[in-house]
């Protein structure tokens, strides 16, 4: 099995939290961010994850649906995924979409300085996302405006957290949470709370994840 992703992408990150707490093997691919040929190649679009599954004696490529992907990989369904179909996951992507608009404003301008780009992907991902939020240093500028507002919304959060959220295990709903906020670590003037922060680190340990694991192997 196969997995072309991006270190940063949540979407990507779910997956490989899935694939972790499964325990399955599987080959790591990271793309180049302006590598555009192999995913087009693949599935006709420049969207990441995607994962081939190996079928008998045939590779059967999926879609690139981060949840599709989980739910055939969970064969015993141990991350509940009926969930998804529950009203709790519509409130879930609403929350979702408030951190996922802070987190890029804030990490897009470091993300590009980790191991995952170099020269030509990050001039590459620069002036893609640069179309949408606008300079990337206008972003670091503005940081306390992103920051204010990702603040007050993990202040609402913590009240759905227990041990994990809105449940006493882990879920897909776990799963789909940690992968949005985990790139906040890198951030150099942050810090979660607490409660937060330990309850990242409980799914870090369960999912046996690794943010920048694909670059430390020899």
């Amino acid at each position: 099995m196969k997995l072309y992703h991006y270190v940063h992408c949540p979407f990507c990150v779910r997956v490989r939290m899935a694939l972790g707490l499964l325990n399955l093997e599987y080959k790591s691919i990271v793309l180049p961010y302006d590598d555009e040929k192999t995913p087009l190649d693949l599935m006709g679009k420049k969207m990441l994850p995607i994962f081939e599954f190996k079928d008998g004696d045939e590779d059967e490529t999926t879609s690139n649906e981060s949840l599709q992907i989980i739910q055939r990989l969970d064969q015993r369904n141990i991350l509940k995924n009926e969930l998804i179909k529950e009203p709790r996951f519509k409130e879930l992507e609403e929350l979702l979409s408030k951190i996922g608009s802070d987190v890029h404003s804030l990490c897009m301008p470091y993300w590009i300085w980790t191991p995952e780009f170099n020269d030509s992907s990050r001039k590459y991902f620069t002036d893609k996302k640069e179309v949408k939020r606008g300079p990337f240093k206008k972003l670091i500028q503005n940081k306390d405006q992103y920051l204010n507002s990702l603040n007050k919304t993990l202040e609402e959060l913590e009240s759905e957290l227990g041990d994990f959220y809105q449940s006493d295990e882990l879920t897909i709903l776990d799963i789909c949470l940690a992968s949005h906020l985990w790139g906040m670590y890198i951030f150099p003037e942050f810090q979660f709370s607490e409660k937060i922060d330990q309850y990242l680190k409980r799914v870090k340990s369960l999912t046996r994840f690794e943010y920048h694991e694909d670059f430390w192997k020899d």
